[in-house]
């Protein structure tokens, strides 16, 4: 007879024997285990031989323990189930203190980063991993959460984070800053973010939003909010701003509103959580998120 280390048969006999005990048939363990009806039907045996006792009695279509076989199970099953929340409680500690959350850059740098200082304040503790894209994240998510404008809402578990209003903002230094009118604004140093995986707001859709739909200049193009906020802060034109997002910018005085329009923004901004189940320090992180937007 093989020794193995605490006087135990091998752990693939004990497990194909957990697996037909419960299931009460070799053919449906053999599924489980993705193995063929002989291979659990020769582990059994070698257990058998190596225990020197029946553990089953052998029907014509099920099979069913015997007394030995019974008592066997009995210990089996309790200790892999306490075996099996050990290790589930142990992969918790690990996950659950690492959320990871996505984002473009302009929400980032002007807006997340800042929530995510505080929250570390109160819970240092938990570790945020962030991910900027500017592009659209794909789909299931692979983080457990991300922030989305988006003019619906999403298909995943969403909360609304904010919603927000447009208007034109542009240097203190901007040589223009005598505009009074949208036709005025149309012809412009307008500065167009050009990201067509996106679906931020646009000019051309603010304007329209204002009834006007006469041509507008197009004198910098961009496909990155962030630049096109940086081309405006250096006076290079006028940027289509949400005043919330960008509200850092307009409380230092980078930016100043250029003139009296503005709209509400089409869309509103999401909190998106992955279609999985939510870690406990991801619904730490979240409800404090949404608590400091109420």
């Amino acid at each position: 007879m093989v020794k193995h280390h605490y006087g135990l048969p091998s752990l693939k006999m004990i497990g194909t024997f957990e697996s037909a005990a419960r299931l009460k048939s070799f053919k449906d363990a053999a599924d489980e285990l993705h193995v063929t009806p002989g291979a659990v039907s020769h582990q059994i045996r070698s257990l058998e031989l190596e225990l020197e006792m029946k553990l089953f009695l052998r029907q014509s279509r099920a099979v069913d323990l015997t007394r030995e076989g019974k008592d066997l199970y009995k210990v089996v099953s309790s200790s892999l189930t306490e075996m099996g929340q050990t290790v589930k409680k142990l992969r918790e500690l690990n996950d659950t203190q690492h959320i990871s959350i996505g984002s473009t850059t302009a929400v980032l740098s002007m807006w997340l980063s800042q929530k995510i200082a505080q929250f570390w304040r109160e819970y240092g503790h938990i570790q945020i991993n962030q991910e900027v894209r500017d592009r659209p994240f794909r789909r299931p998510l692979s983080l457990d959460m991300i922030v989305e404008y988006s003019t619906k809402p999403p298909n995943e578990a969403s909360n609304v984070l904010f919603e927000d209003t447009l208007l034109p903002l542009c240097s203190p230094t901007f040589e223009e800053k005598g505009i009074s009118s949208l036709e005025q604004l149309s012809k412009s140093y307008l500065i167009h973010l050009d990201a067509k995986e996106t679906n931020w707001t646009s000019w051309e859709n603010w304007f329209q939003a204002l009834n006007y739909n006469g041509e507008l200049s197009v004198r910098h193009r961009v496909n990155n909010y962030a630049i096109a906020l940086q081309l405006a802060q250096d006076g290079m034109g006028v940027v289509l701003g949400w005043r919330r997002l960008v509200s850092p910018l307009i409380e230092n005085g980078s930016l100043i509103p250029l003139t009296k329009y503005e709209i509400v923004a089409p869309g509103k901004f999401y909190l998106v959580h992955s279609s999985g189940n939510q870690k406990k320090y991801s619904k730490i992180f979240s409800e404090w998120l949404l608590l400091q937007n109420k």
